[in-house]
């Protein structure tokens, strides 16, 4: 079947399209604000030490090893009595989704008269049992939105017109997620982070009731569904250890998922570096960095139009996803020379180029991955590989947790400093604990980034020939 017959027979119109790329939108407008302030936040606002604060995400990131497979595993074997009238998934959107706005908000309320020191503990507990809460009910749904892709969308022009929409809507996403929050704050001032955080529930509930139609499985993909769950009767179910040990064993799955947590980690070291850029480095208010990230989401948009025009000559995922990784690490190497908020301006807009290109190629790469393995498996079990993945989306929030601790450790960054006043007094290294906060926004990502893309260029070998065989055996299926 042609790509141009492809068209014909789609099963989505283009508002459902929109629909679905919305839980993009609302993923990344609340994912956005938490890599952009958690950190600096607990470090900087409450004065919790930067290992401690570490350590409560390190943490959250061993429940997350074990929290995103699992749920997904359980996901695919559990059967409910809505599944015939509203679906597999859509449920599981909706009864996730606002409670996870709320342990959003929660993590920003720890009582503010803690004393960072004599209190130390109590924060932490605070701050980890809202970590785990909050990344629990983001797995229940967003597992649940993601894994509809590779069956709501078959064709391949289907695919790519979808991706092209998501990616759009995920941008967005990413830059109200970066430019509104900061007109919301006001350093040592923690209080406002609290607004901050309300508003971000208030915008979230409107975005969740924007992407109900689109993540709500359409007729076609319920009768599918009910056919998959009469061949599955006769399918042996393997305990959860064997299934994850199955899915950690494909080769094809692993080397896409660690490419994705390489653009995905770099990401979240840049993010969180913005506050400590625009604080220490430009000496600029908070509010500037709404700015700056809106350059990042005009470069993106600009690109996109190339992304797809290339994208759809050149045919080729693989190549397509080499190319905007390199993009990424090729405008990540002005940002650590940045010296002025011009200069700022003008790399961020490059950045946002990169990252245009990985939010286009990331889903039809896994919808490849994921027909791969259906046609290894006789089954489609989307939400299992989507919870691996998750656990690397939150992995990268950890790492760059890490970083930032040893960063500042080694370089003298100490907590509890608002101000460049203040880092010039307390630090005893001024000019190294600059060095680190330019490293973990630039330098530290480009290598992060450069190590995953000999990764991905070497062994994945997912050519344009086995992606076409691979469609073809699933039609024979019935996937």
């Amino acid at each position: 079947m042609t790509e141009r017959e492809e068209k014909e027979v789609r099963e989505n119109s283009i508002p459902i399209m929109i629909s679905y790329g919305a839980y993009q939108t609302f993923s990344q407008w609340i994912t956005g604000a938490f890599g952009l302030y958690v950190f600096f936040f607990y470090e900087v606002e409450i004065g919790l030490n930067a290992g401690i604060a570490a350590i409560a995400l390190i943490i959250y990131s061993i429940w997350n090893a074990v929290n995103d497979p699992l749920i997904g595993y359980i996901l695919e074997r559990i059967h409910m009595p809505w599944e015939t009238r509203w679906g597999k998934r859509f449920p599981w959107v909706v009864l996730g989704a606002i409670p996870w706005l709320f342990s959003y908000l929660a993590i920003f309320m720890v009582p503010l008269d803690w004393d960072p020191v004599n209190d130390q503990w109590l924060i932490f507990a605070w701050f980890l049992l809202f970590l785990i809460i909050y990344d629990t009910l983001f797995t229940l749904w967003n597992v649940n939105a993601t894994a509809q892709y590779p069956d709501k969308f078959k064709g391949r022009s289907e695919r790519r017109l979808a991706t092209g929409i998501g990616t759009l809507m995920g941008m967005i996403g990413i830059a109200v997620g970066s430019i509104i929050p900061p007109m919301f704050t006001v350093r040592g001032v923690p209080e406002t982070y609290r607004i901050m955080a309300w508003m971000g529930v208030g915008l979230g509930m409107i975005l969740f009731f924007l992407m109900l139609p689109g993540t709500r499985e359409n007729p076609k993909m319920r009768a599918r569904y009910q056919e998959y769950r009469k061949i599955a009767k006769d399918i042996e179910r393997e305990p959860f250890f064997k299934t994850a040990k199955r899915a950690l064993g494909y080769r094809r799955f692993m080397i896409k998922v660690f490419y994705f947590f390489g653009y995905q980690g770099a990401v979240a070291l840049l993010s969180a570096s913005g506050p400590y850029m625009i604080a220490y480095v430009l000496q600029e208010p908070a509010g500037t960095l709404g700015v700056l990230m809106a350059f990042m989401l005009i470069g993106a948009l600009v690109s996109m139009p190339i992304w797809t025009l290339i994208g759809q000559k050149v045919n080729n995922n693989k190549k397509m996803s080499l190319v905007a990784g390199i993009v990424m690490f090729l405008t990540f190497l002005p940002i650590f020379f940045v010296d002025g908020f011009l200069f700022f301006m003008i790399a961020l807009f490059l950045f946002g180029i990169g990252l245009g290109g990985q939010w286009f190629m990331d889903p039809p790469t896994m919808g490849d991955v994921l027909d791969d393995i259906a046609v290894r498996t006789g089954k489609r079990e989307a939400a299992i590989y989507y919870g691996f993945q998750a656990f690397f989306i939150r992995l990268s929030g950890s790492f760059q947790a890490l970083i930032f601790a040893l960063v500042h450790i080694l370089t003298g960054f100490p907590a509890g400093v608002t101000s460049y006043a203040q880092l010039e007094i307390e630090s005893p290294t001024l000019e190294l604990a600059l060095f680190g906060i330019r490293a973990h926004a630039a330098l530290l990502p480009a290598i992060l980034v450069l190590i995953t893309i000999f990764i991905f260029w070497k062994w994945y070998d997912l050519t344009p020939d086995v992606v076409r065989e691979n469609k073809e055996k699933l039609k024979e299926l019935g996937l």
